[in-house]
């Protein structure tokens, strides 16, 4: 058996750059919380946040050029400072001021004296409420459920849908809806028997037909129908639905001034990783061997930390400063002058690779004069192969902008919108036409006629 000696190369992936990477796709508020748990497990780090040198140091800086800021970068100062005074490191708050649709039912119910058996159907009904407030459970399950007759179950429920807003408790949208139009002085029987018999025609805006088989003007039908979209098919709406709403906390802030931006990247919810300088000074000391290799892995493993946070905010700079560089239409006069971006030509601006810029844009958020968006935002496709050519988001801006003009007694068809784009020199296909407009949720032309 001959030995043969071999030069192969070979790429690995250290525990550093799994870090790095790690680190660099977490979110302001993730790596917030991700050093917090480091430091629990390692002694030789410290952190600091609230009120920190570092960030006293930052604020001076912004006061020397806060004054010639305008009103509006005032107010990000202003909500910067606010929020680091604050210190709560949340991005989910309740909804404050909102009653939930159950409290609101038990009220309603307090009212009247109800014996036991009644009081455990109103629960067990309160508990079983959609998103909407609709009830489709079976009567024989509730009360299989609420040890009670089907009779007893079937009359609690019945109480239960009498109560406001009206349409709770329904078992599905078309009982909603008849409740509401019952309850309403200004409904006949065609609003009625339209939500009976034709709530598929209705859906389809066929107007047209539903008219043809109840054999009556369709102008009749209109006014029916405007009646009909008139009622509340959500009556949960308005009420605490018990979620918590999500605050978005930006990442970047992109300051504007009358010949520059400034680009400000948010510190203030990430505490400051320090070293103990006590364990520091133990290595300098005659301490065990075993407790000196302990204390310097420990401080490595801080080191680098250190060290993948640091390349984390140079990154996001320089991919902010090239978002600027590429998008300065945008942030000067708004969303119509998005120009089409490629991760890739991202990149390549900043010396990286372009996976490293997906990671970046990873669940970080921009915020500017037009408000907050994900970075993604500013990397729109373009409608062709040239790079400098029409961004998706304004030909979305456009088609929308053309049916909103349209006749609506004769709607266009996405032929129709494809030859009109096509004129305003927008090469674009029909197939391509409709897509778009099922994302912007616009109805085909049938959907759109109006009678």
């Amino acid at each position: 058996m001959a030995t043969r000696l071999e030069q192969i190369q070979k790429q690995t992936v250290s525990q550093k750059m799994i870090q790095s990477v790690k680190i660099l796709q977490m979110s302001s508020q993730e790596l917030a919380e991700y050093m917090k748990e480091v430091a629990l497990e390692n002694p030789v780090i410290d952190f600091s946040d609230g009120e920190t040198e570092d960030k006293d140091q930052e604020r001076i800086k912004k006061l020397e050029w806060l004054a010639s800021l305008d009103e509006q970068n005032r107010f990000y100062y202003q909500y910067d400072k606010d929020e680091a005074e604050e210190d709560t490191g949340m991005n989910n708050v309740s909804k404050p001021g909102l009653e939930s649709l159950a409290d609101s039912l038990r009220l309603q119910l307090m009212g009247k004296k109800h014996s036991e058996k009644e009081q455990r159907v109103f629960d067990y009904v309160m508990e079983c409420l959609d998103s909407r407030g609709f009830f489709s459970v079976g009567i024989s399950e509730v009360a299989k459920a609420c040890k009670v007759t089907e009779d007893e179950a079937s009359a609690c429920v019945e109480v239960m849908r009498n109560l406001e807003p009206v349409g709770v408790c329904a078992a599905n949208l078309q009982e909603c809806i008849l409740k509401q139009l019952a309850d309403r002085e200004d409904c006949g029987e065609l609003e009625l028997t339209i939500v009976r018999e034709y709530m598929e025609l209705l859906g389809k805006n066929q107007l047209h037909i539903i008219a043809k088989n109840l054999k009556v003007d369709v102008s009749e039908v209109t006014q029916a129908v405007k009646h009909i979209k008139e009622c509340n098919p959500n009556p949960a709406q308005g009420f605490d639905d018990g979620e918590l709403v999500r605050v978005v906390v930006p990442d970047i802030t992109v300051v504007k001034f009358q010949d520059h931006f400034e680009i400000l990247l948010n510190n203030y919810t990430c505490p400051v990783l320090h070293i103990n300088k006590e364990y520091m000074n133990m290595l300098k000391t005659d301490c065990e061997k075993e407790v000196k290799d302990y204390l310097l892995g420990k401080v490595k493993q801080a080191e680098e930390i250190q060290e993948s946070i640091s390349r984390r905010s140079s990154t996001l700079l320089s991919l902010a400063q090239c978002i600027v560089d590429k998008q300065q239409n945008f942030f000067r006069t708004g969303e119509k002058n998005l120009r089409p971006f490629r991760l890739a030509e991202a990149a390549e601006r900043i010396g990286c690779h372009e996976s490293t810029v997906s990671r970046a844009i990873k669940d970080k958020y921009l915020q500017c004069c037009y408000g907050e968006y994900p970075l993604s935002f500013f990397f729109p496709k373009g409608l062709g192969e040239v790079d400098e050519g029409m961004a998706v988001l304004e030909v979305k801006q456009q088609l929308s902008q053309i049916i909103k003009e349209e006749d609506k007694q004769k709607p266009y068809s996405d032929s129709k919108l494809t030859e009109l784009l096509n004129d305003k020199g927008i090469d674009i296909s029909r197939r391509t036409v409709a897509k778009y407009r099922e994302e912007l949720n616009i109805p085909n032309c049938r959907g759109r006629k109006t009678y």
